[in-house]
């Protein structure tokens, strides 16, 4: 189950920093796009956003192999943890879809 949380975190942030870099990169035509994120919104401020959703990969993948392998808490917390962070991320990701959906700017929309 840890392992199991741990690949589905880091699969999720994957599609969560796609989709924000989609919804983010430039601006669209009617549409006021901001970070809901107040820390990745500072984040992009401050380094931009390329080298942001990088930092905030790499502080990702650096969390889930400190919970992956440190002892100090227990395997119960750690899927806590985890499964919080799943659930957090999904969330993100599905709010990210249907906002590039609305937008028309999801590969699979209909081009007009």
């Amino acid at each position: 189950m840890l392992r199991l949380f741990a690949i589905t975190t880091i699969l999720l942030t994957c599609a969560d920093h796609w989709t924000t870099y989609l919804c983010l990169q430039e601006p669209i035509l009617g549409w006021d796009v901001v970070e809901a994120n107040p820390v990745a919104e500072w984040l992009f401020g401050w380094a931009g956003l390329n080298a942001g959703l990088f930092i905030d990969s790499f502080i990702t993948l650096g969390a889930v192999l400190f919970l992956l392998t440190t002892p100090i808490f227990d395997r119960s917390i750690k899927v806590g943890l985890l499964a919080v962070i799943t659930m957090a991320t999904c969330y993100a990701v599905t709010n990210n879809l249907g906002a590039i959906s609305r937008m028309g700017i999801a590969p699979w929309s209909a081009v007009a």
